[in-house]
Formats: structure tokens, C-alpha cells, sequence
């Protein structure tokens, strides 16, 4: 699971700003969920990847957890991670929580995995590892490390680039692991999400993105890419470990994001989800339509696209369902594993977006994907535009189709006895279907938000140009039916003000769970 990846900012999707060739690779030879819908944010995609419920049923609708927050996920529910400990997986998560660590019970260790490297809150910096919290009240902000093993703070690993750090423990997780048992291993980057202060785009060498992306003259977009990049080549070597461990052939891989990119605006990355409408926050496709790829050799049908309807509280029924097991009746994920496996049609028919009161915003997909209705923006409409580079000009380099069939990943499945090899011809076949550059013949403009209400008949218009509110008043009525049945559901959002006494001064400048502070190291 990785954050704020926009829709553009992959090689498969048809841009050559940004080469990806591990995780084309991936798709290419096993199956790109074109239609997975997440959440805006990144807390309520979590929580609806491990719990498959829809954020808004547990108070989690919202803004993402602040750092110095009591606001955890509800301790009444199984998640994923416990469900898996019960059919006898060991479970292991690296990178990020964000569910909150205000108390020990609210860890990841205390909501089902084994073990968790990595860090508690939204994000840190790349390379120091810290998070800043403003607190209107607090001057200077509430900073300090946020890098734990379990509990225990991690300051050893200072000035170590994170996205190698975290893919060196993922191969650790992979190597000690008994392969006689079956292993769930989470891995959530902090990559392309900005650190340290919510603005920084950390690379290890300076000079060498400059030249390796100079086709790019964003020089904040040069550093995404030389991200992104080398997000790309964790997911090459952690594929690489579980062929070497003879784990492969019974795995599945999903690469997927939790949220589109923050082109402009409030910690805003860069990224682009062209040519898609709306930023993170939104519910326009740019804001929630997922990049997601799976690849497993138990895969019927392996090297297509799947355009069926999914939403990421579907992981979590999926995965415990191929486990052998089972889900509560009040859960909202469907099993789709026969609709990935051989592309029959998916049970699913709608896809609740969000509501969220606060806000005062919310949407729905319906009649098996292809209306959405929007009753409202994110902060009157501040990301609705369309925003991102196209990456499709000419300064930009050749797709590299070799470099996907020599990629670590696809030399890894080549290996496999029954996978087919990768031909350029196929990877051409493929990228051309997943390229919706052309908004179906509409026009991509940056046209007013959707202030109050809107419908897009999304089969006909990806790219969400035409508002046909007042042409089908009858799908419509439908639609605002079918989101006002979910109403009665809702979970009041529980909004709390930064803890002061969650400031990491008070802890060896250090995050700790505060409210059990007696277990806290404290320096004041």
C-alpha cells in the first residue's frame, strides 16, 4: 500500500516521465484492477483495507489522525491481521500505521500483527525520520522521531534513506520467515507521500535526479520521480527475495494506492492524476479511482485488465476468503477472487465513496459502476480542478519495454514453470487499453466544482466533463436514494484537539503512546 500515487505517475498508464518497470512488470503478468476505488485520505483507507468496512460506519470518515490524536481505530472489530492469526499466518507490517498510538492497545501489535517496523502517524522525513504536529496553541510545533520496532523507538537508523530502510526489513521479514507457514506481509511505504514537514520530497543524491529526470522541468516533480523510482525497485527486490525463497509461485502480490496525488495545495507532492478531475480530498476520480496491479501464478487468467467495479474493503473479505476463512454479515467487502481470477463479473454492484458531515460533502457509484453522484466538494471545491502533467510530450524518453522484461520481477515470474512469457507485442496490447488519455473524445477542462449536485455517466466519461444533473433526473433521485440509505449508518466523526501532553519533548524527544505514559520514557 503506498500513498498518493496519482493515477500519471505510472509507466503502465501511458506517461514516460516516470519509469516503473517492477511494477508494470507485475500487471503486465498478472491482472490491473482498473476500477479499485479507495478513500480520499489516507486514515480512512486503512481503515477500510483492515477492517472492510467503510470508514464512515466507525466515526472514520474524515480528516486523517493527527499526531498527539486519540482517535484509534474501534478495538471491537477484527482486522485483517487477526483474522489471518487465526487461520495460522504470521503477520507483519512495515511502514506505516496511522490508526493511532495514543495508548499500547492501539498499536499494530495489539490489532493483530506480529510485528511492525515503521512509523505510527501520517508521515515522517526521509531521512530523520521525525514528524512536526502544529498546534495552534503550541509554539514550537510538537516534533520528534517516529520510528519504532514495536514500541521501542529507533534512533539507530537515522540519516538512512526510508524507502531503503523499510524494503531491507521487508527482506528481513521475508528471510526469517518458515516457509511452512503462510505469511501475510504489509508493506506501506512512506513514498510518494511528502516528510519531514509535509513538504519534502527526500532523494539520496541531488545531481543524479537532476540528471537522470532532466526531461522533467518541474524540479519538485524530478525529485517524485527519482521517488517513485526507487519505490519501483523495492517492490523489484522484495518480489526478487520471494523467489529465491521458493515463495512465489504460492503468493499474491497487490501493489496498490491509498489515494491520488496532491498535485497543489496542502502537502502537495506533485504527482499527477491525469487525466483525471481532483486531488486528494476528492471524491472525483483523480481523488479515489486506485492504481492498483495484482499478480499471483494461482491466477486463472493472467495478463489483462479487469474493469469490473472493487473498493479496498473488498481486500479484506478477498484475502480472508482465499485464506479458507470467513467474514462477519455486517462486513461491506465482497470476495472478488473469482472476479480477478477469471474475470467473471463482479457481484458488486455500488461503491459508497464517503460521507462526511463535517465536510459536508459525500458520493456514491451505482448501477454497476457506471453513474456517480457527488452532493458536495471538499472545502468548496479547492481541489476539484484538473490539475498534472500529461508526461505524453516530446522531451520525454521511449517507453522501455526491454526494460520491464529485464525488470527483477519479471525475471523472477519468468521463472515460474506455467507463466507465459512477457512479449512486447502483449505489454504494447495492454498499456494502449489502460491509456484513458483521450477522456473518451470529452474535452479535460478545469471547470467549476461540484458545489452541490453532480452526475457523471462514467463509461461515457471517465474524465467527469459533463455534469448531467438536470438531463437524468431520475438516475439522479436513484443515486441520492441509494446514498441517503447509508445515512442511518453513520458514525458521528470524532474529532479531538493534538494532545499537548503527547508532546515527544516530554518522552527523549521521542512519539510515544502518551496515555500510558507510565511505560513512556520521560525526560521532563
Amino acid at each position: 500500500m503506498f500513498p498518493r500515487y496519482g493515477w500519471n505517475d505510472f509507466g503502465f498508464h501511458g506517461s514516460n516521465q516516470i519509469p516503473t518497470p517492477n511494477i508494470d512488470a507485475l500487471g503486465y503478468n498478472g491482472v490491473f484492477l482498473n476500477h479499485l476505488y479507495t478513500q480520499p485520505t489516507c486514515t480512512p483507507s486503512r481503515a477500510a483495507l483492515l477492517t472492510g468496512r467503510y470508514p464512515m460506519k466507525m466515526g472514520l470518515q474524515g480528516t486523517p489522525i493527527k499526531a498527539g490524536e486519540d482517535r484509534p481505530l474501534p478495538n471491537d472489530i477484527e482486522t485483517l491481521p487477526m483474522k489471518l492469526k487465526q487461520l495460522g499466518y504470521k503477520t507483519h507490517l512495515v511502514g506505516k500505521w496511522h490508526l493511532s498510538s495514543a495508548r499500547r492497545k492501539d498499536l499494530p501489535t495489539a490489532r493483530g500483527f506480529d510485528s511492525h517496523f515503521g512509523y505510527w502517524n501520517g508521515y515522517i522525513g526521509y531521512f530523520d525520520h521525525f514528524i512536526s504536529q502544529n498546534v495552534n496553541n503550541a509554539t514550537p510545533p510538537l516534533s520528534g522521531l517516529d520510528l519504532h520496532d514495536d514500541i521501542k523507538p529507533q534512533w539507530q537508523y537515522r540519516n538512512q534513506y526510508v524507502t531503503d530502510m523499510f524494503t531491507k526489513k521487508a527482506l528481513e521479514v521475508i528471510d526469517k520467515h518458515n516457509v511452512k507457514k503462510p505469511l501475510f506481509l504489509m508493506v506501506a511505504h512512506l513514498a510518494a507521500h511528502t516528510g519531514a514537514n509535509g513538504t519534502e520530497l527526500g532523494v539520496p543524491d541531488l545531481n543524479y535526479t537532476r540528471r537522470t529526470y532532466s526531461h522533467i522541468t518541474n524540479p519538485m516533480r524530478q525529485r517524485l520521480a527519482d521517488v517513485v523510482n526507487r519505490l519501483d525497485n523495492s517492490v523489484g527486490q522484495i518480489v526478487k527475495k520471494l523467489s529465491n525463497r521458493g515463495m512465489l509461485e504460492n503468493t499474491v502480490i497487490l501493489f496498490f494506492s491509498d489515494n491520488g496525488a496532491q498535485t497543489i495545495g496542502l502537502y502537495q507532492n506533485h504527482g499527477s492524476n491525469y487525466p483525471f478531475k481532483g486531488l486528494k480530498f476528492t471524491l472525483l476520480e483523480g481523488g479515489v479511482r486506485g492504481s492498483a496491479v495484482l499478480y499471483s501464478p494461482m491466477l486463472y487468467k493472467k495478463g489483462y485488465v479487469n474493469n469490473n467495479l472493487m473498493h479496498l474493503t473488498d481486500i479484506y473479505t478477498t484475502f480472508i476468503c482465499l485464506a479458507g476463512g470467513s467474514v462477519d454479515y455486517d462486513v461491506d467487502g465482497i470476495d472478488q477472487w473469482p472476479t480477478i481470477s477469471y474475470d467473471f463479473p463482479t457481484p458488486r454492484h455500488e461503491v459508497l465513496l464517503n460521507i462526511d458531515e463535517l465536510e459536508g460533502y459525500s458520493a456514491i457509484i451505482s448501477k454497476g459502476g457506471r453513474y456517480k453522484f457527488l452532493n458536495g466538494s471538499y472545502q468548496a471545491g479547492i481541489y476539484d480542478g484538473a490539475y498534472g502533467e500529461t508526461g505524453r510530450n516530446g522531451t520525454v524518453p521511449p517507453y522501455n519495454i526491454q526494460g520491464i522484461i529485464r525488470s527483477p520481477v519479471n525475471e523472477a515470474i519468468k521463472s515460474l514453470s506455467k507463466q507465459q512469457p512477457l512479449t512486447p507485442s502483449r505489454i504494447i496490447q495492454i498499456r494502449q487499453q489502460l491509456d484513458i488519455s483521450h477522456c473518451n473524445g470529452k474535452t479535460r477542462t478545469r471547470d467549476s466544482p461540484c458545489l452541490r449536485e453532480c452526475l457523471f455517466d462514467l463509461w461515457e466519461d471517465p474524465c467527469e466533463t459533463e455534469n448531467l444533473n438536470t438531463t437524468l433526473p431520475y438516475v439522479v433521485k436513484l443515486l441520492k436514494q441509494r446514498l441517503n440509505s447509508y445515512i442511518n449508518e453513520l458514525v458521528p466523526e470524532r474529532m479531538y484537539p493534538v494532545d499537548l501532553s503527547s508532546n515527544p519533548r516530554f518522552y527523549n524527544n521521542t512519539w510515544c503512546t502518551w496515555l500510558d505514559d507510565g511505560q513512556c520514557y520521560k525526560t521532563m
